[in-house]
């Protein structure tokens, strides 16, 4: 497996590799074309995105992982907006193998910090605290519905 900066040219396998996972099980997300491609814009379009992808050794795209590079007191930090896996690849060590090269990446650009946001009843939940993520105890993350 090898992992590189997400092209352009990338964004329509992206986009549907997004779709397969996020609209099967456990999410069931019910996204239309218009939605998806403002998402992915807003994602991957920004001066401080990171976009990364992982491929397999048939050079197809298995993984991506859309954030942002944020700078703090405590140095530079990539928070992760969308991780995903082609669910053919889930449960195989394809993630975990995806995080390690992130960070091994990431160390190299001297970012301190992998910062993410999951709920709780998911899978992804589990498999995070696996890979080394723990929740911050002195932390919440908060919503609020616009109301009309």
């Amino acid at each position: 497996m090898k992992v590189r900066i997400l092209k352009t040219s990338d964004h329509e396998e992206m986009k549907k590799l997004f779709l397969d996972v996020f609209s099967n099980e456990p999410w069931f997300d019910k996204w239309n074309k218009e939605q998806l491609d403002l998402y992915m814009k807003d994602l991957t379009d920004n001066n401080n995105s990171l976009s990364i992808a992982l491929f397999d050794e048939k050079e197809e795209l298995i993984g991506c992982s859309l954030g942002y590079i944020f700078n703090w007191w405590e140095g530079r930090e990539y928070f992760i907006k969308e991780f995903f896996i082609s669910r053919n690849n889930q449960r195989q060590g394809a993630g975990s193998t995806f995080l390690s090269l992130i960070n091994d990446r990431l160390r190299a650009e001297d970012v301190q910090h992998i910062t993410l946001a999951t709920e709780k009843t998911v899978p992804a939940y589990h498999f995070y605290q696996k890979n080394g993520f723990s929740v911050l105890e002195n932390s919440a993350f908060l919503v609020s519905k616009v109301s009309d």
